[in-house]
């Protein structure tokens, strides 16, 4: 199962896994000036706990990096990565006085 990348002319993206034709996890984003905003991570939940979104996650980094992009990890997913590991993330996490909660897709992170 090969990541995908696609963006659009508003710079909305993701990078997306599909199987069999259908799109089984996505992250979500969007750009503006050089701070990529990763609003959603998805699993189908027949595939959750098989590492599949920290592969979506770690391209993400890649891309992000590649592109000197900061990120804001409005993401219940993505902020909890960068809070357990901000000394590996800590050139590309934005932050600012209204750092998001990480509910940008409806779900409140567990544990930080």
């Amino acid at each position: 199962m090969d990541i995908q990348f696609r963006i659009n002319d508003k710079n909305q993206g993701s990078f997306f896994i599909e199987k069999e034709g259908r799109q089984i996890a996505e992250l979500d984003f969007e750009v503006k000036d050089n701070l990529l905003n990763a609003y959603h991570t998805g699993v189908r939940p027949e595939l959750e706990g098989q590492g599949i979104a920290a592969r979506l996650f770690n391209e993400m980094v890649n891309y992000s990096r590649e592109k000197k992009y900061q990120v804001i990890p409005s993401c219940s997913y993505i902020l909890v990565k960068f809070r357990r590991h901000p000394d590996e993330y800590s050139d590309l996490w934005y932050r600012s006085e209204d750092e998001p909660t990480g509910e940008a897709c409806g779900v409140k992170p567990k544990g930080s």
